[in-house]
């Protein structure tokens, strides 16, 4: 299937968007332009919506002024780095598999290496793909394809770069068609790659072809991540992106309350006979001295202050705070101790959390067995490593789960509840250990139990 050229086109613009969110660049980080007299002219593009009759000097100095923190990469950090915590199981059985294992994208990057940022632009964006492609130079032993590095390597691929594909009734690609990058006489040239389930060529900008070949593969090397779903897919954390856009423009809108209100305006009173001439020129004078830009002259005997309104500025705040919170929900991010939630809440929102990651792990599983199955193609070979992501998370608040046992304890529960209380606190305190490891000290609690057992047995 084929997708319709304009829905793909929005498609496009979404991923790059939420990439943009996710590592605040592009149009997070826009670039003001000065003439010779250090006068604003030109912004490039902007995530800042432009007030209406606002200056372009006042827009650009916004823009300069503007910060972004990047919420989306702070919750999707979080939320991989559980599963970074738990060991994917892998059993090579060959040591051209273990060498790509050690090194599967040609960078030195191992495979846990390799997903730990891919896992990344993936949650965040919800779909990516992966190349697994062959150098095309290979020698002819095994040993000189492994001293060399001449095996099959691994390639993320954003979606916006994307530019055609179709997909088969197989669920896998027939052709993929993306734009990339190629080094030709010690410079990176834009470029445009294409992939089926045969050949492969690489195009420039003019669609002149640079290179071309036969991979006789029999299949597209190139496959697809999705959150849930078909290609292409926007993810559960996506949402973000557009919180965090409108996070962006409060901010900026904030720090400009807050520069226009922070001092208190300046009042001088005048004599009631006064000129306007003679006023400008009090004023003047006033300025000079103390270096203020906010004076209002009055009638009258006393000079004083007047203190701006803070309630447009606690309403920005308020609002920052809601986004803030709807972030965190989103994703599924614990509440810090000074924002407690309820007991049902907070025991939801770990069941959410295990959950999520069980099913992200399915899907990082699903798509790793193909990256091999790829490789083994190009190695012409029958056997495949054997593979397990992880399935069970124990993502837990241990403080609550310790004074759940001490109310088992207090209210004199069978030590065989108690004993199984306990090794749950163990297995979700110490869950990053090796299962070896954990076993010996779940096991020590069923030792004590049966010792403690033996003692009052002996002084009854």
């Amino acid at each position: 299937m084929k997708p319709h050229k304009n829905s793909f086109q929005r498609d496009q613009s979404r991923f790059k968007f939420i990439g943009h969110a996710l590592h605040g660049d592009g149009n997070f980080r826009p670039f003001v332009f000065y003439d010779k007299y250090d006068r604003a002219f030109d912004v490039t593009e902007s995530y800042l919506i432009r007030y209406p009759r606002e200056s372009l000097e006042k827009y650009a100095r916004r823009n300069e002024l503007a910060f972004y923190t990047s919420p989306m990469l702070r919750v999707v950090s979080k939320f991989v780095s559980y599963v970074h915590a738990k060991p994917v199981m892998r059993e090579y059985q060959n040591p051209i598999y273990e060498a790509i294992g050690d090194n599967c994208d040609g960078k030195n990057n191992s495979v846990d290496v390799f997903w730990q940022d891919f896992m990344v632009e993936a949650k965040a964006r919800g779909s990516m793909l992966l190349l697994v492609d062959m150098p095309r130079d290979i020698s002819g032993t095994l040993a000189d394809q492994l001293n060399n590095r001449q095996l099959p390597y691994w390639t993320p691929i954003f979606p916006e770069l994307v530019k055609e594909y179709r997909v088969g009734d197989d669920g896998l690609f027939d052709y993929v068609k993306f734009r990339g990058n190629l080094t030709i006489d010690n410079e990176e040239v834009p470029v445009c790659w294409y992939f089926d389930k045969e050949e492969w060529y690489v195009q420039d900008e003019d669609d002149v072809t640079l290179d071309s070949g036969q991979h006789n593969l029999g299949v597209c090397p190139i496959v697809a991540f999705t959150e849930f779903g078909d290609f292409p897919c926007f993810g559960s954390f996506s949402p973000i992106a557009d919180l965090a856009k409108r996070l962006f423009n409060l901010d900026s809108e904030l720090d400009e309350i807050l520069r226009a209100q922070t001092f208190s305006i300046l009042t001088m009173q005048v004599p009631e006979d006064t000129t306007d001439e003679q006023r400008l020129e009090s004023a003047r004078n006033v300025g000079e001295s103390i270096g203020t830009s906010n004076l209002m002259m009055h009638t009258g005997s006393t000079p004083t202050f007047i203190a701006p309104e803070s309630g447009p500025a606690n309403i920005y705040l308020q609002r920052i705070n809601q986004i803030n919170e709807q972030i965190q929900d989103i994703g599924l991010v614990i509440a810090v101790p000074e924002q407690q939630e309820s007991g049902i809440a907070m025991e939801n929102r770990f069941h959410a959390i295990n959950s999520e990651l069980a099913k992200f792990c399915v899907r990082m599983e699903d798509l790793e067995r193909k990256a091999w199955e790829l490789t083994a193609r190009w190695l012409g070979m029958e056997a495949q490593p054997e593979i397990g992501w992880p399935r069970n998370f124990n993502i837990a608040d241990v403080e609550k789960e310790l004074m759940m046992l001490e109310k088992m304890q207090d209210t004199n529960l069978p030590s065989a509840v108690v004993a199984e209380q306990q090794k749950k606190i163990v297995t979700t305190q110490f869950d990053g250990y090796e299962s070896d490891r954990l076993e010996e000290l779940t096991n020590s609690i069923d030792q004590d139990a049966t010792e403690r057992q033996q003692e009052v047995n002996d002084d009854g």
